[in-house]
């Protein structure tokens, strides 16, 4: 074989390995699903304990436990061990969800337009400052949502509530939209007991009597 030739056989098979290594394998990559929080319409719509004038209020930023700032939704196996599904996700920060949907299902309840959640400024003179810690928001074992949270609650006096409040919410089925569903339903009954602090007279067990 002549130089020429030999050559050219090279050139030949350098091309084609160069070509194979530019075809890619097939990508495996799954795109994650994301979920936001959300009450549903009635809850959204619902007001009570109308009061005039209406109370103000200020909610702080929602501290959350390290576990919970990761954006991937949590199951919770025991007390001991946590799962995170990588390709179920929160389509915005936790505590940013928590904090829009608390905030507006008790300006709801308590029919007021004059209140700010974090990270907005906070208007003049509130009469309520709401903190909140979470320690808990997740789906449990037994097919529920669990939401174990630290309240605290100041008005303008400087008078300071402080309490402990557990919800949990039953999953309608095995789907990730019920699981957000039964966390927002958690979130809903936190409001109801912000909600019966400021408006104690107003509360289910007053009008009752």
């Amino acid at each position: 074989m002549t130089n020429k030739n030999t050559t050219l056989v090279v050139l030949f098979l350098l091309s084609t390995l160069m070509m194979q290594s530019c075809i890619l394998p097939e990508a495996n990559h799954v795109e994650p699903d994301f979920y936001l929080l959300a009450l549903p319409d009635h809850e959204q719509n619902g007001s009570v304990g109308r009061v005039s004038p209406a109370p103000t209020f200020y909610l702080r930023e929602i501290e959350l436990p390290q576990y919970l700032k990761d954006n991937r939704l949590v199951f919770r196996p025991s007390m001991e061990s946590v799962e995170f599904r990588d390709y179920k996700r929160w389509g915005e920060p936790l505590g940013d969800g928590i904090s829009r949907v608390l905030g507006n299902n008790l300006a709801q309840r308590l029919g007021t337009l004059s209140y700010t959640v974090f990270p907005n400024r906070r208007k003049n003179g509130p009469q309520f400052e709401i903190a909140i810690t979470i320690l808990a928001f997740e789906k449990s074992s037994d097919g529920k949502a669990v939401l174990d949270a630290l309240i605290e609650l100041r008005d303008l006096g400087g008078d300071t509530f402080r309490d402990s409040f557990q919800a949990s919410s039953l999953l309608e089925d095995e789907t990730t939209f019920a699981e957000v569903r039964a966390l927002s339903n958690c979130l809903g009954k936190l409001s109801q007991k912000l909600t019966d602090l400021i408006l104690p007279d107003q509360s289910p067990a007053k009008t009752a009597k």
